[in-house]
């Protein structure tokens, strides 16, 4: 239902009013005073310039509004355009919805360039987001804003679209993740997200011992060196992890990714006894 657009990027007169007005007046700016948001290197700066050059070529992510239909002007309408009609008045919630649905949707089985858009097109939720959680966390901008669109990425894939409001669901499963990996019990191990109420139970590393666990890990190759080093330093040592990938010139999302699965790991082997 989504295509990549091979037409010229002109807007035809059509009778909805999401077409008819000029929607690039009604973007909610990104940017503002903050001098936390001044850094050209923050995440959600380099996705939002990313997709701005994404949106520049020849052939823009584009969806097809009469395939879509709920009110969208019947034309190919190209990514940046649905940004704003999206956040007109003009448009119902029924609509964002139904939109929304499709993009997680071309997100998940596309990935790349609809992936980057889906975070894009939630900007303003993620900077609101981000703004309420730096109250709560303490820690650096840039480790903040990375850690919470990792979240919102794993969220995307993992949002359930029969539910409604997916981007009000969007928005609590990435908080929910975003609290969760900066808990006060850090280094504690959290419970699964995924489990019941019932199970969800903090497990936690040996009192006084940490470091003996992780070397345990290794040598049973739950876990590999590398990843002990990185758990050791960023939990228990409380280094932030971009800082940790700075000095060592490794990828946020990757360092972060790894660390998740080896603390799954971690969780798994304490769970069955194996630690």
């Amino acid at each position: 239902m989504f295509h990549t657009s091979t037409r010229p990027r002109t807007h035809t007169t059509t009778d909805p009013d999401l077409d008819a007005t000029d929607t690039t007046a009604c973007e909610t700016p990104c940017h503002t005073d903050d001098p936390s948001r001044q850094s050209n290197s923050l995440p959600l700066d380099v996705a939002e310039r990313s997709f701005e050059l994404l949106m520049r070529g020849p052939q823009p992510l584009s969806v097809d509004g009469g395939r879509l239909g709920h009110g969208l002007p019947a034309r190919m309408i190209p990514l940046d355009d649905l940004r704003a009609m999206l956040l007109h008045p003009a448009c119902s919630r029924t609509t964002r919805d139904h939109v929304w649905r499709h993009l997680i949707g071309q997100a998940r089985t596309q990935r790349g360039a609809w992936m980057l858009a889906t975070v894009v097109l939630a900007i303003p939720m993620l900077h609101r987001l981000t703004a309420a959680l730096a109250d709560k966390i303490s820690v650096d901008r840039e480790e903040l804003e990375a850690e919470v669109l990792a979240c919102y990425m794993e969220a995307v894939c993992r949002v359930n679209l029969a539910w409604s409001h997916p981007v009000l669901r969007l928005s609590r499963l990435t908080q929910f993740a975003v609290l969760r990996a900066y808990a006060p019990e850090r280094p504690d191990l959290l419970a699964d997200p995924d489990r019941n109420d019932c199970e969800q139970q903090a497990l936690t590393y040996p009192a006084g011992h940490p470091d003996l666990l992780l070397a345990q890990a290794v040598r049973q190759g739950v876990i590999t060196a590398q990843d002990a080093q990185m758990i050791g330093s960023t939990r228990l040592e409380s280094i932030p992890l971009s800082s940790y990938c700075r000095h060592r010139g490794l990828l946020y999302c990757t360092a972060l990714k790894r660390r998740q699965r080896a603390e799954k790991a971690l969780y798994q082997a304490l769970l069955n006894g194996d630690l």
